[in-house]
């Protein structure tokens, strides 16, 4: 579930880079670490430059990636990035330090902030406290004109735990971290943000962003006012996506099935990796989310073929309904036992081959069934792949509208 740069994309990548390191080395002003007197959920421990992109590079990067798609989308701003180490909690509820990256829309102030969640990794670096282009949905943000910020997660960037894969409660709240850390930013950067909150995120990310955006909701509504919230690609029931994947016998991303029980097994202390997987993969996989391996490396160190990678005796009781443990864990980090009380609005293609459309389609329903302000829009022919930056670039244009008219509403 993740959201690739164009190989078009490299020579023009390696120019912008070099004139990134020189202007880094010209204007480094990073903020040496600190340590508060009393350390607390959302500080910020220290921020340092990643460099500035301007508006024809990154009209370049978008027109290279949609090719001849067309958006009608107008860049306005060039960018400033950071990468930021802040606090949050692991699932034990221990204070530890993880990082994200910030992006500024230079010259522009009253600003809202879009708190935007990237898609599945396992190598640790590949995130955009590392570099920017990891996560270039930031960037284009940033370039609409919002302040833009982007938690890594925990076991990512600066955090050398065991990412929790789709578990809810973890995930959001390095979001909700990571929205009080880059509040700090901003005021330190004397930046004023207009206290709007918008949540995005596609694959992983979308899944993040529904979970942030319930947290939020039930308890933290007071301090984060989140004014709409766009997930895109996203797993948001569970079992519901685990089901179709495994009926489906071949899956072309076994990492991110294996991923999925890795951290489950770990969350909840499990054991049961050898139960779930045959050999030789029950032994391999504990060894393959170290951090350090890409998703297409560890693809290559298992199978595509659900039969061989899960034993026989799992798959029947899971579909059967009497592997209990894992549907009712799948069951409580689902995200749609509530009724969101601001505008919703997924996105989702078609065809999309990793992440079941239905989820979306299920999620608009039940939402809808309780009254809330939710649509879907469906990429037609959409593959996990193609829909992902039309679609951030759609739900971006979606916040534009919301914000112009509540600013005309107000006068």
């Amino acid at each position: 579930m993740k959201f690739r740069i164009s190989n078009k994309f490299f020579l023009l990548f390696y120019f912008v880079s070099l004139a990134l390191y020189f202007q880094s080395c010209k204007n480094d002003s990073s903020d040496s670490p600190t340590e508060p007197l009393t350390p607390t959920r959302g500080q910020l421990v220290s921020s340092t430059p990643l460099g500035a992109y301007s508006i024809p590079i990154l009209q370049a990067y978008i027109n290279l990636q949609l090719g001849n798609q067309q958006t009608g989308v107008t860049l306005q701003y060039d960018v400033d990035s950071y990468k930021i180490v802040y606090r949050t909690i692991d699932p034990n509820n221990n204070l530890v330090t993880v990082s994200g990256m910030v992006c500024i829309p230079r010259g522009k102030n009253n600003l809202s902030l879009i708190s935007i969640h990237h898609g599945t990794q396992t190598n640790r670096s590949k995130v955009g406290s590392v570099n920017p282009y990891n996560t270039p949905e930031g960037i284009i943000a940033a370039a609409l004109g919002y302040y833009a910020v982007m938690p890594d997660y925990l076991g990512l960037g600066e955090s050398n735990l065991l990412h929790p894969y789709h578990l809810a409660k973890p995930s959001a709240d390095a979001v909700i971290d990571m929205i009080r850390a880059g509040r700090e930013f901003a005021n330190k950067n004397g930046l004023t943000l207009n206290g709007q909150v918008f949540l995005a995120g596609y694959s992983e990310g979308g899944y993040v962003t529904l979970a942030a955006h319930k947290e939020i909701q039930q308890n933290y509504s007071s301090e984060i006012k989140v004014a709409a919230s766009a997930p895109m690609a996203g797993a948001y029931d569970l079992n519901l996506t685990a089901k179709k994947i495994i009926q489906n016998k071949i899956y072309n991303q076994p990492s991110y099935l294996a991923f999925f029980f890795v951290a489950y097994n770990n969350y909840y202390g499990w054991n049961k990796l050898n139960d779930f997987f045959n050999s030789p993969y029950a032994e391999k996989i504990p060894l393959l989310f170290d951090g350090t391996k890409t998703t297409d490396e560890i693809n290559n160190q298992l199978t595509n073929d659900i039969n061989q990678l899960f034993k026989t005796n799992f798959v029947n009781a899971y579909l059967n309904g009497n592997e209990t443990t894992l549907t009712s864990a799948f069951d409580n980090n689902s995200l749609l036992n509530w009724t969101p009380t601001v505008p919703i609005r997924f996105y989702h293609g078609s065809a999309d081959e990793y992440v079941p459309y239905e989820n979306s389609v299920k999620a608009r329903d039940i939402f809808l069934s309780r009254g809330a302000s939710v649509e879907l829009v469906t990429l037609i022919g959409g593959t996990h792949s193609t829909a992902a930056l039309p679609s951030i670039i759609g739900a971006v244009n979606w916040f534009e509208q919301l914000r112009i008219k509540k600013m005309l509403a107000a006068k």
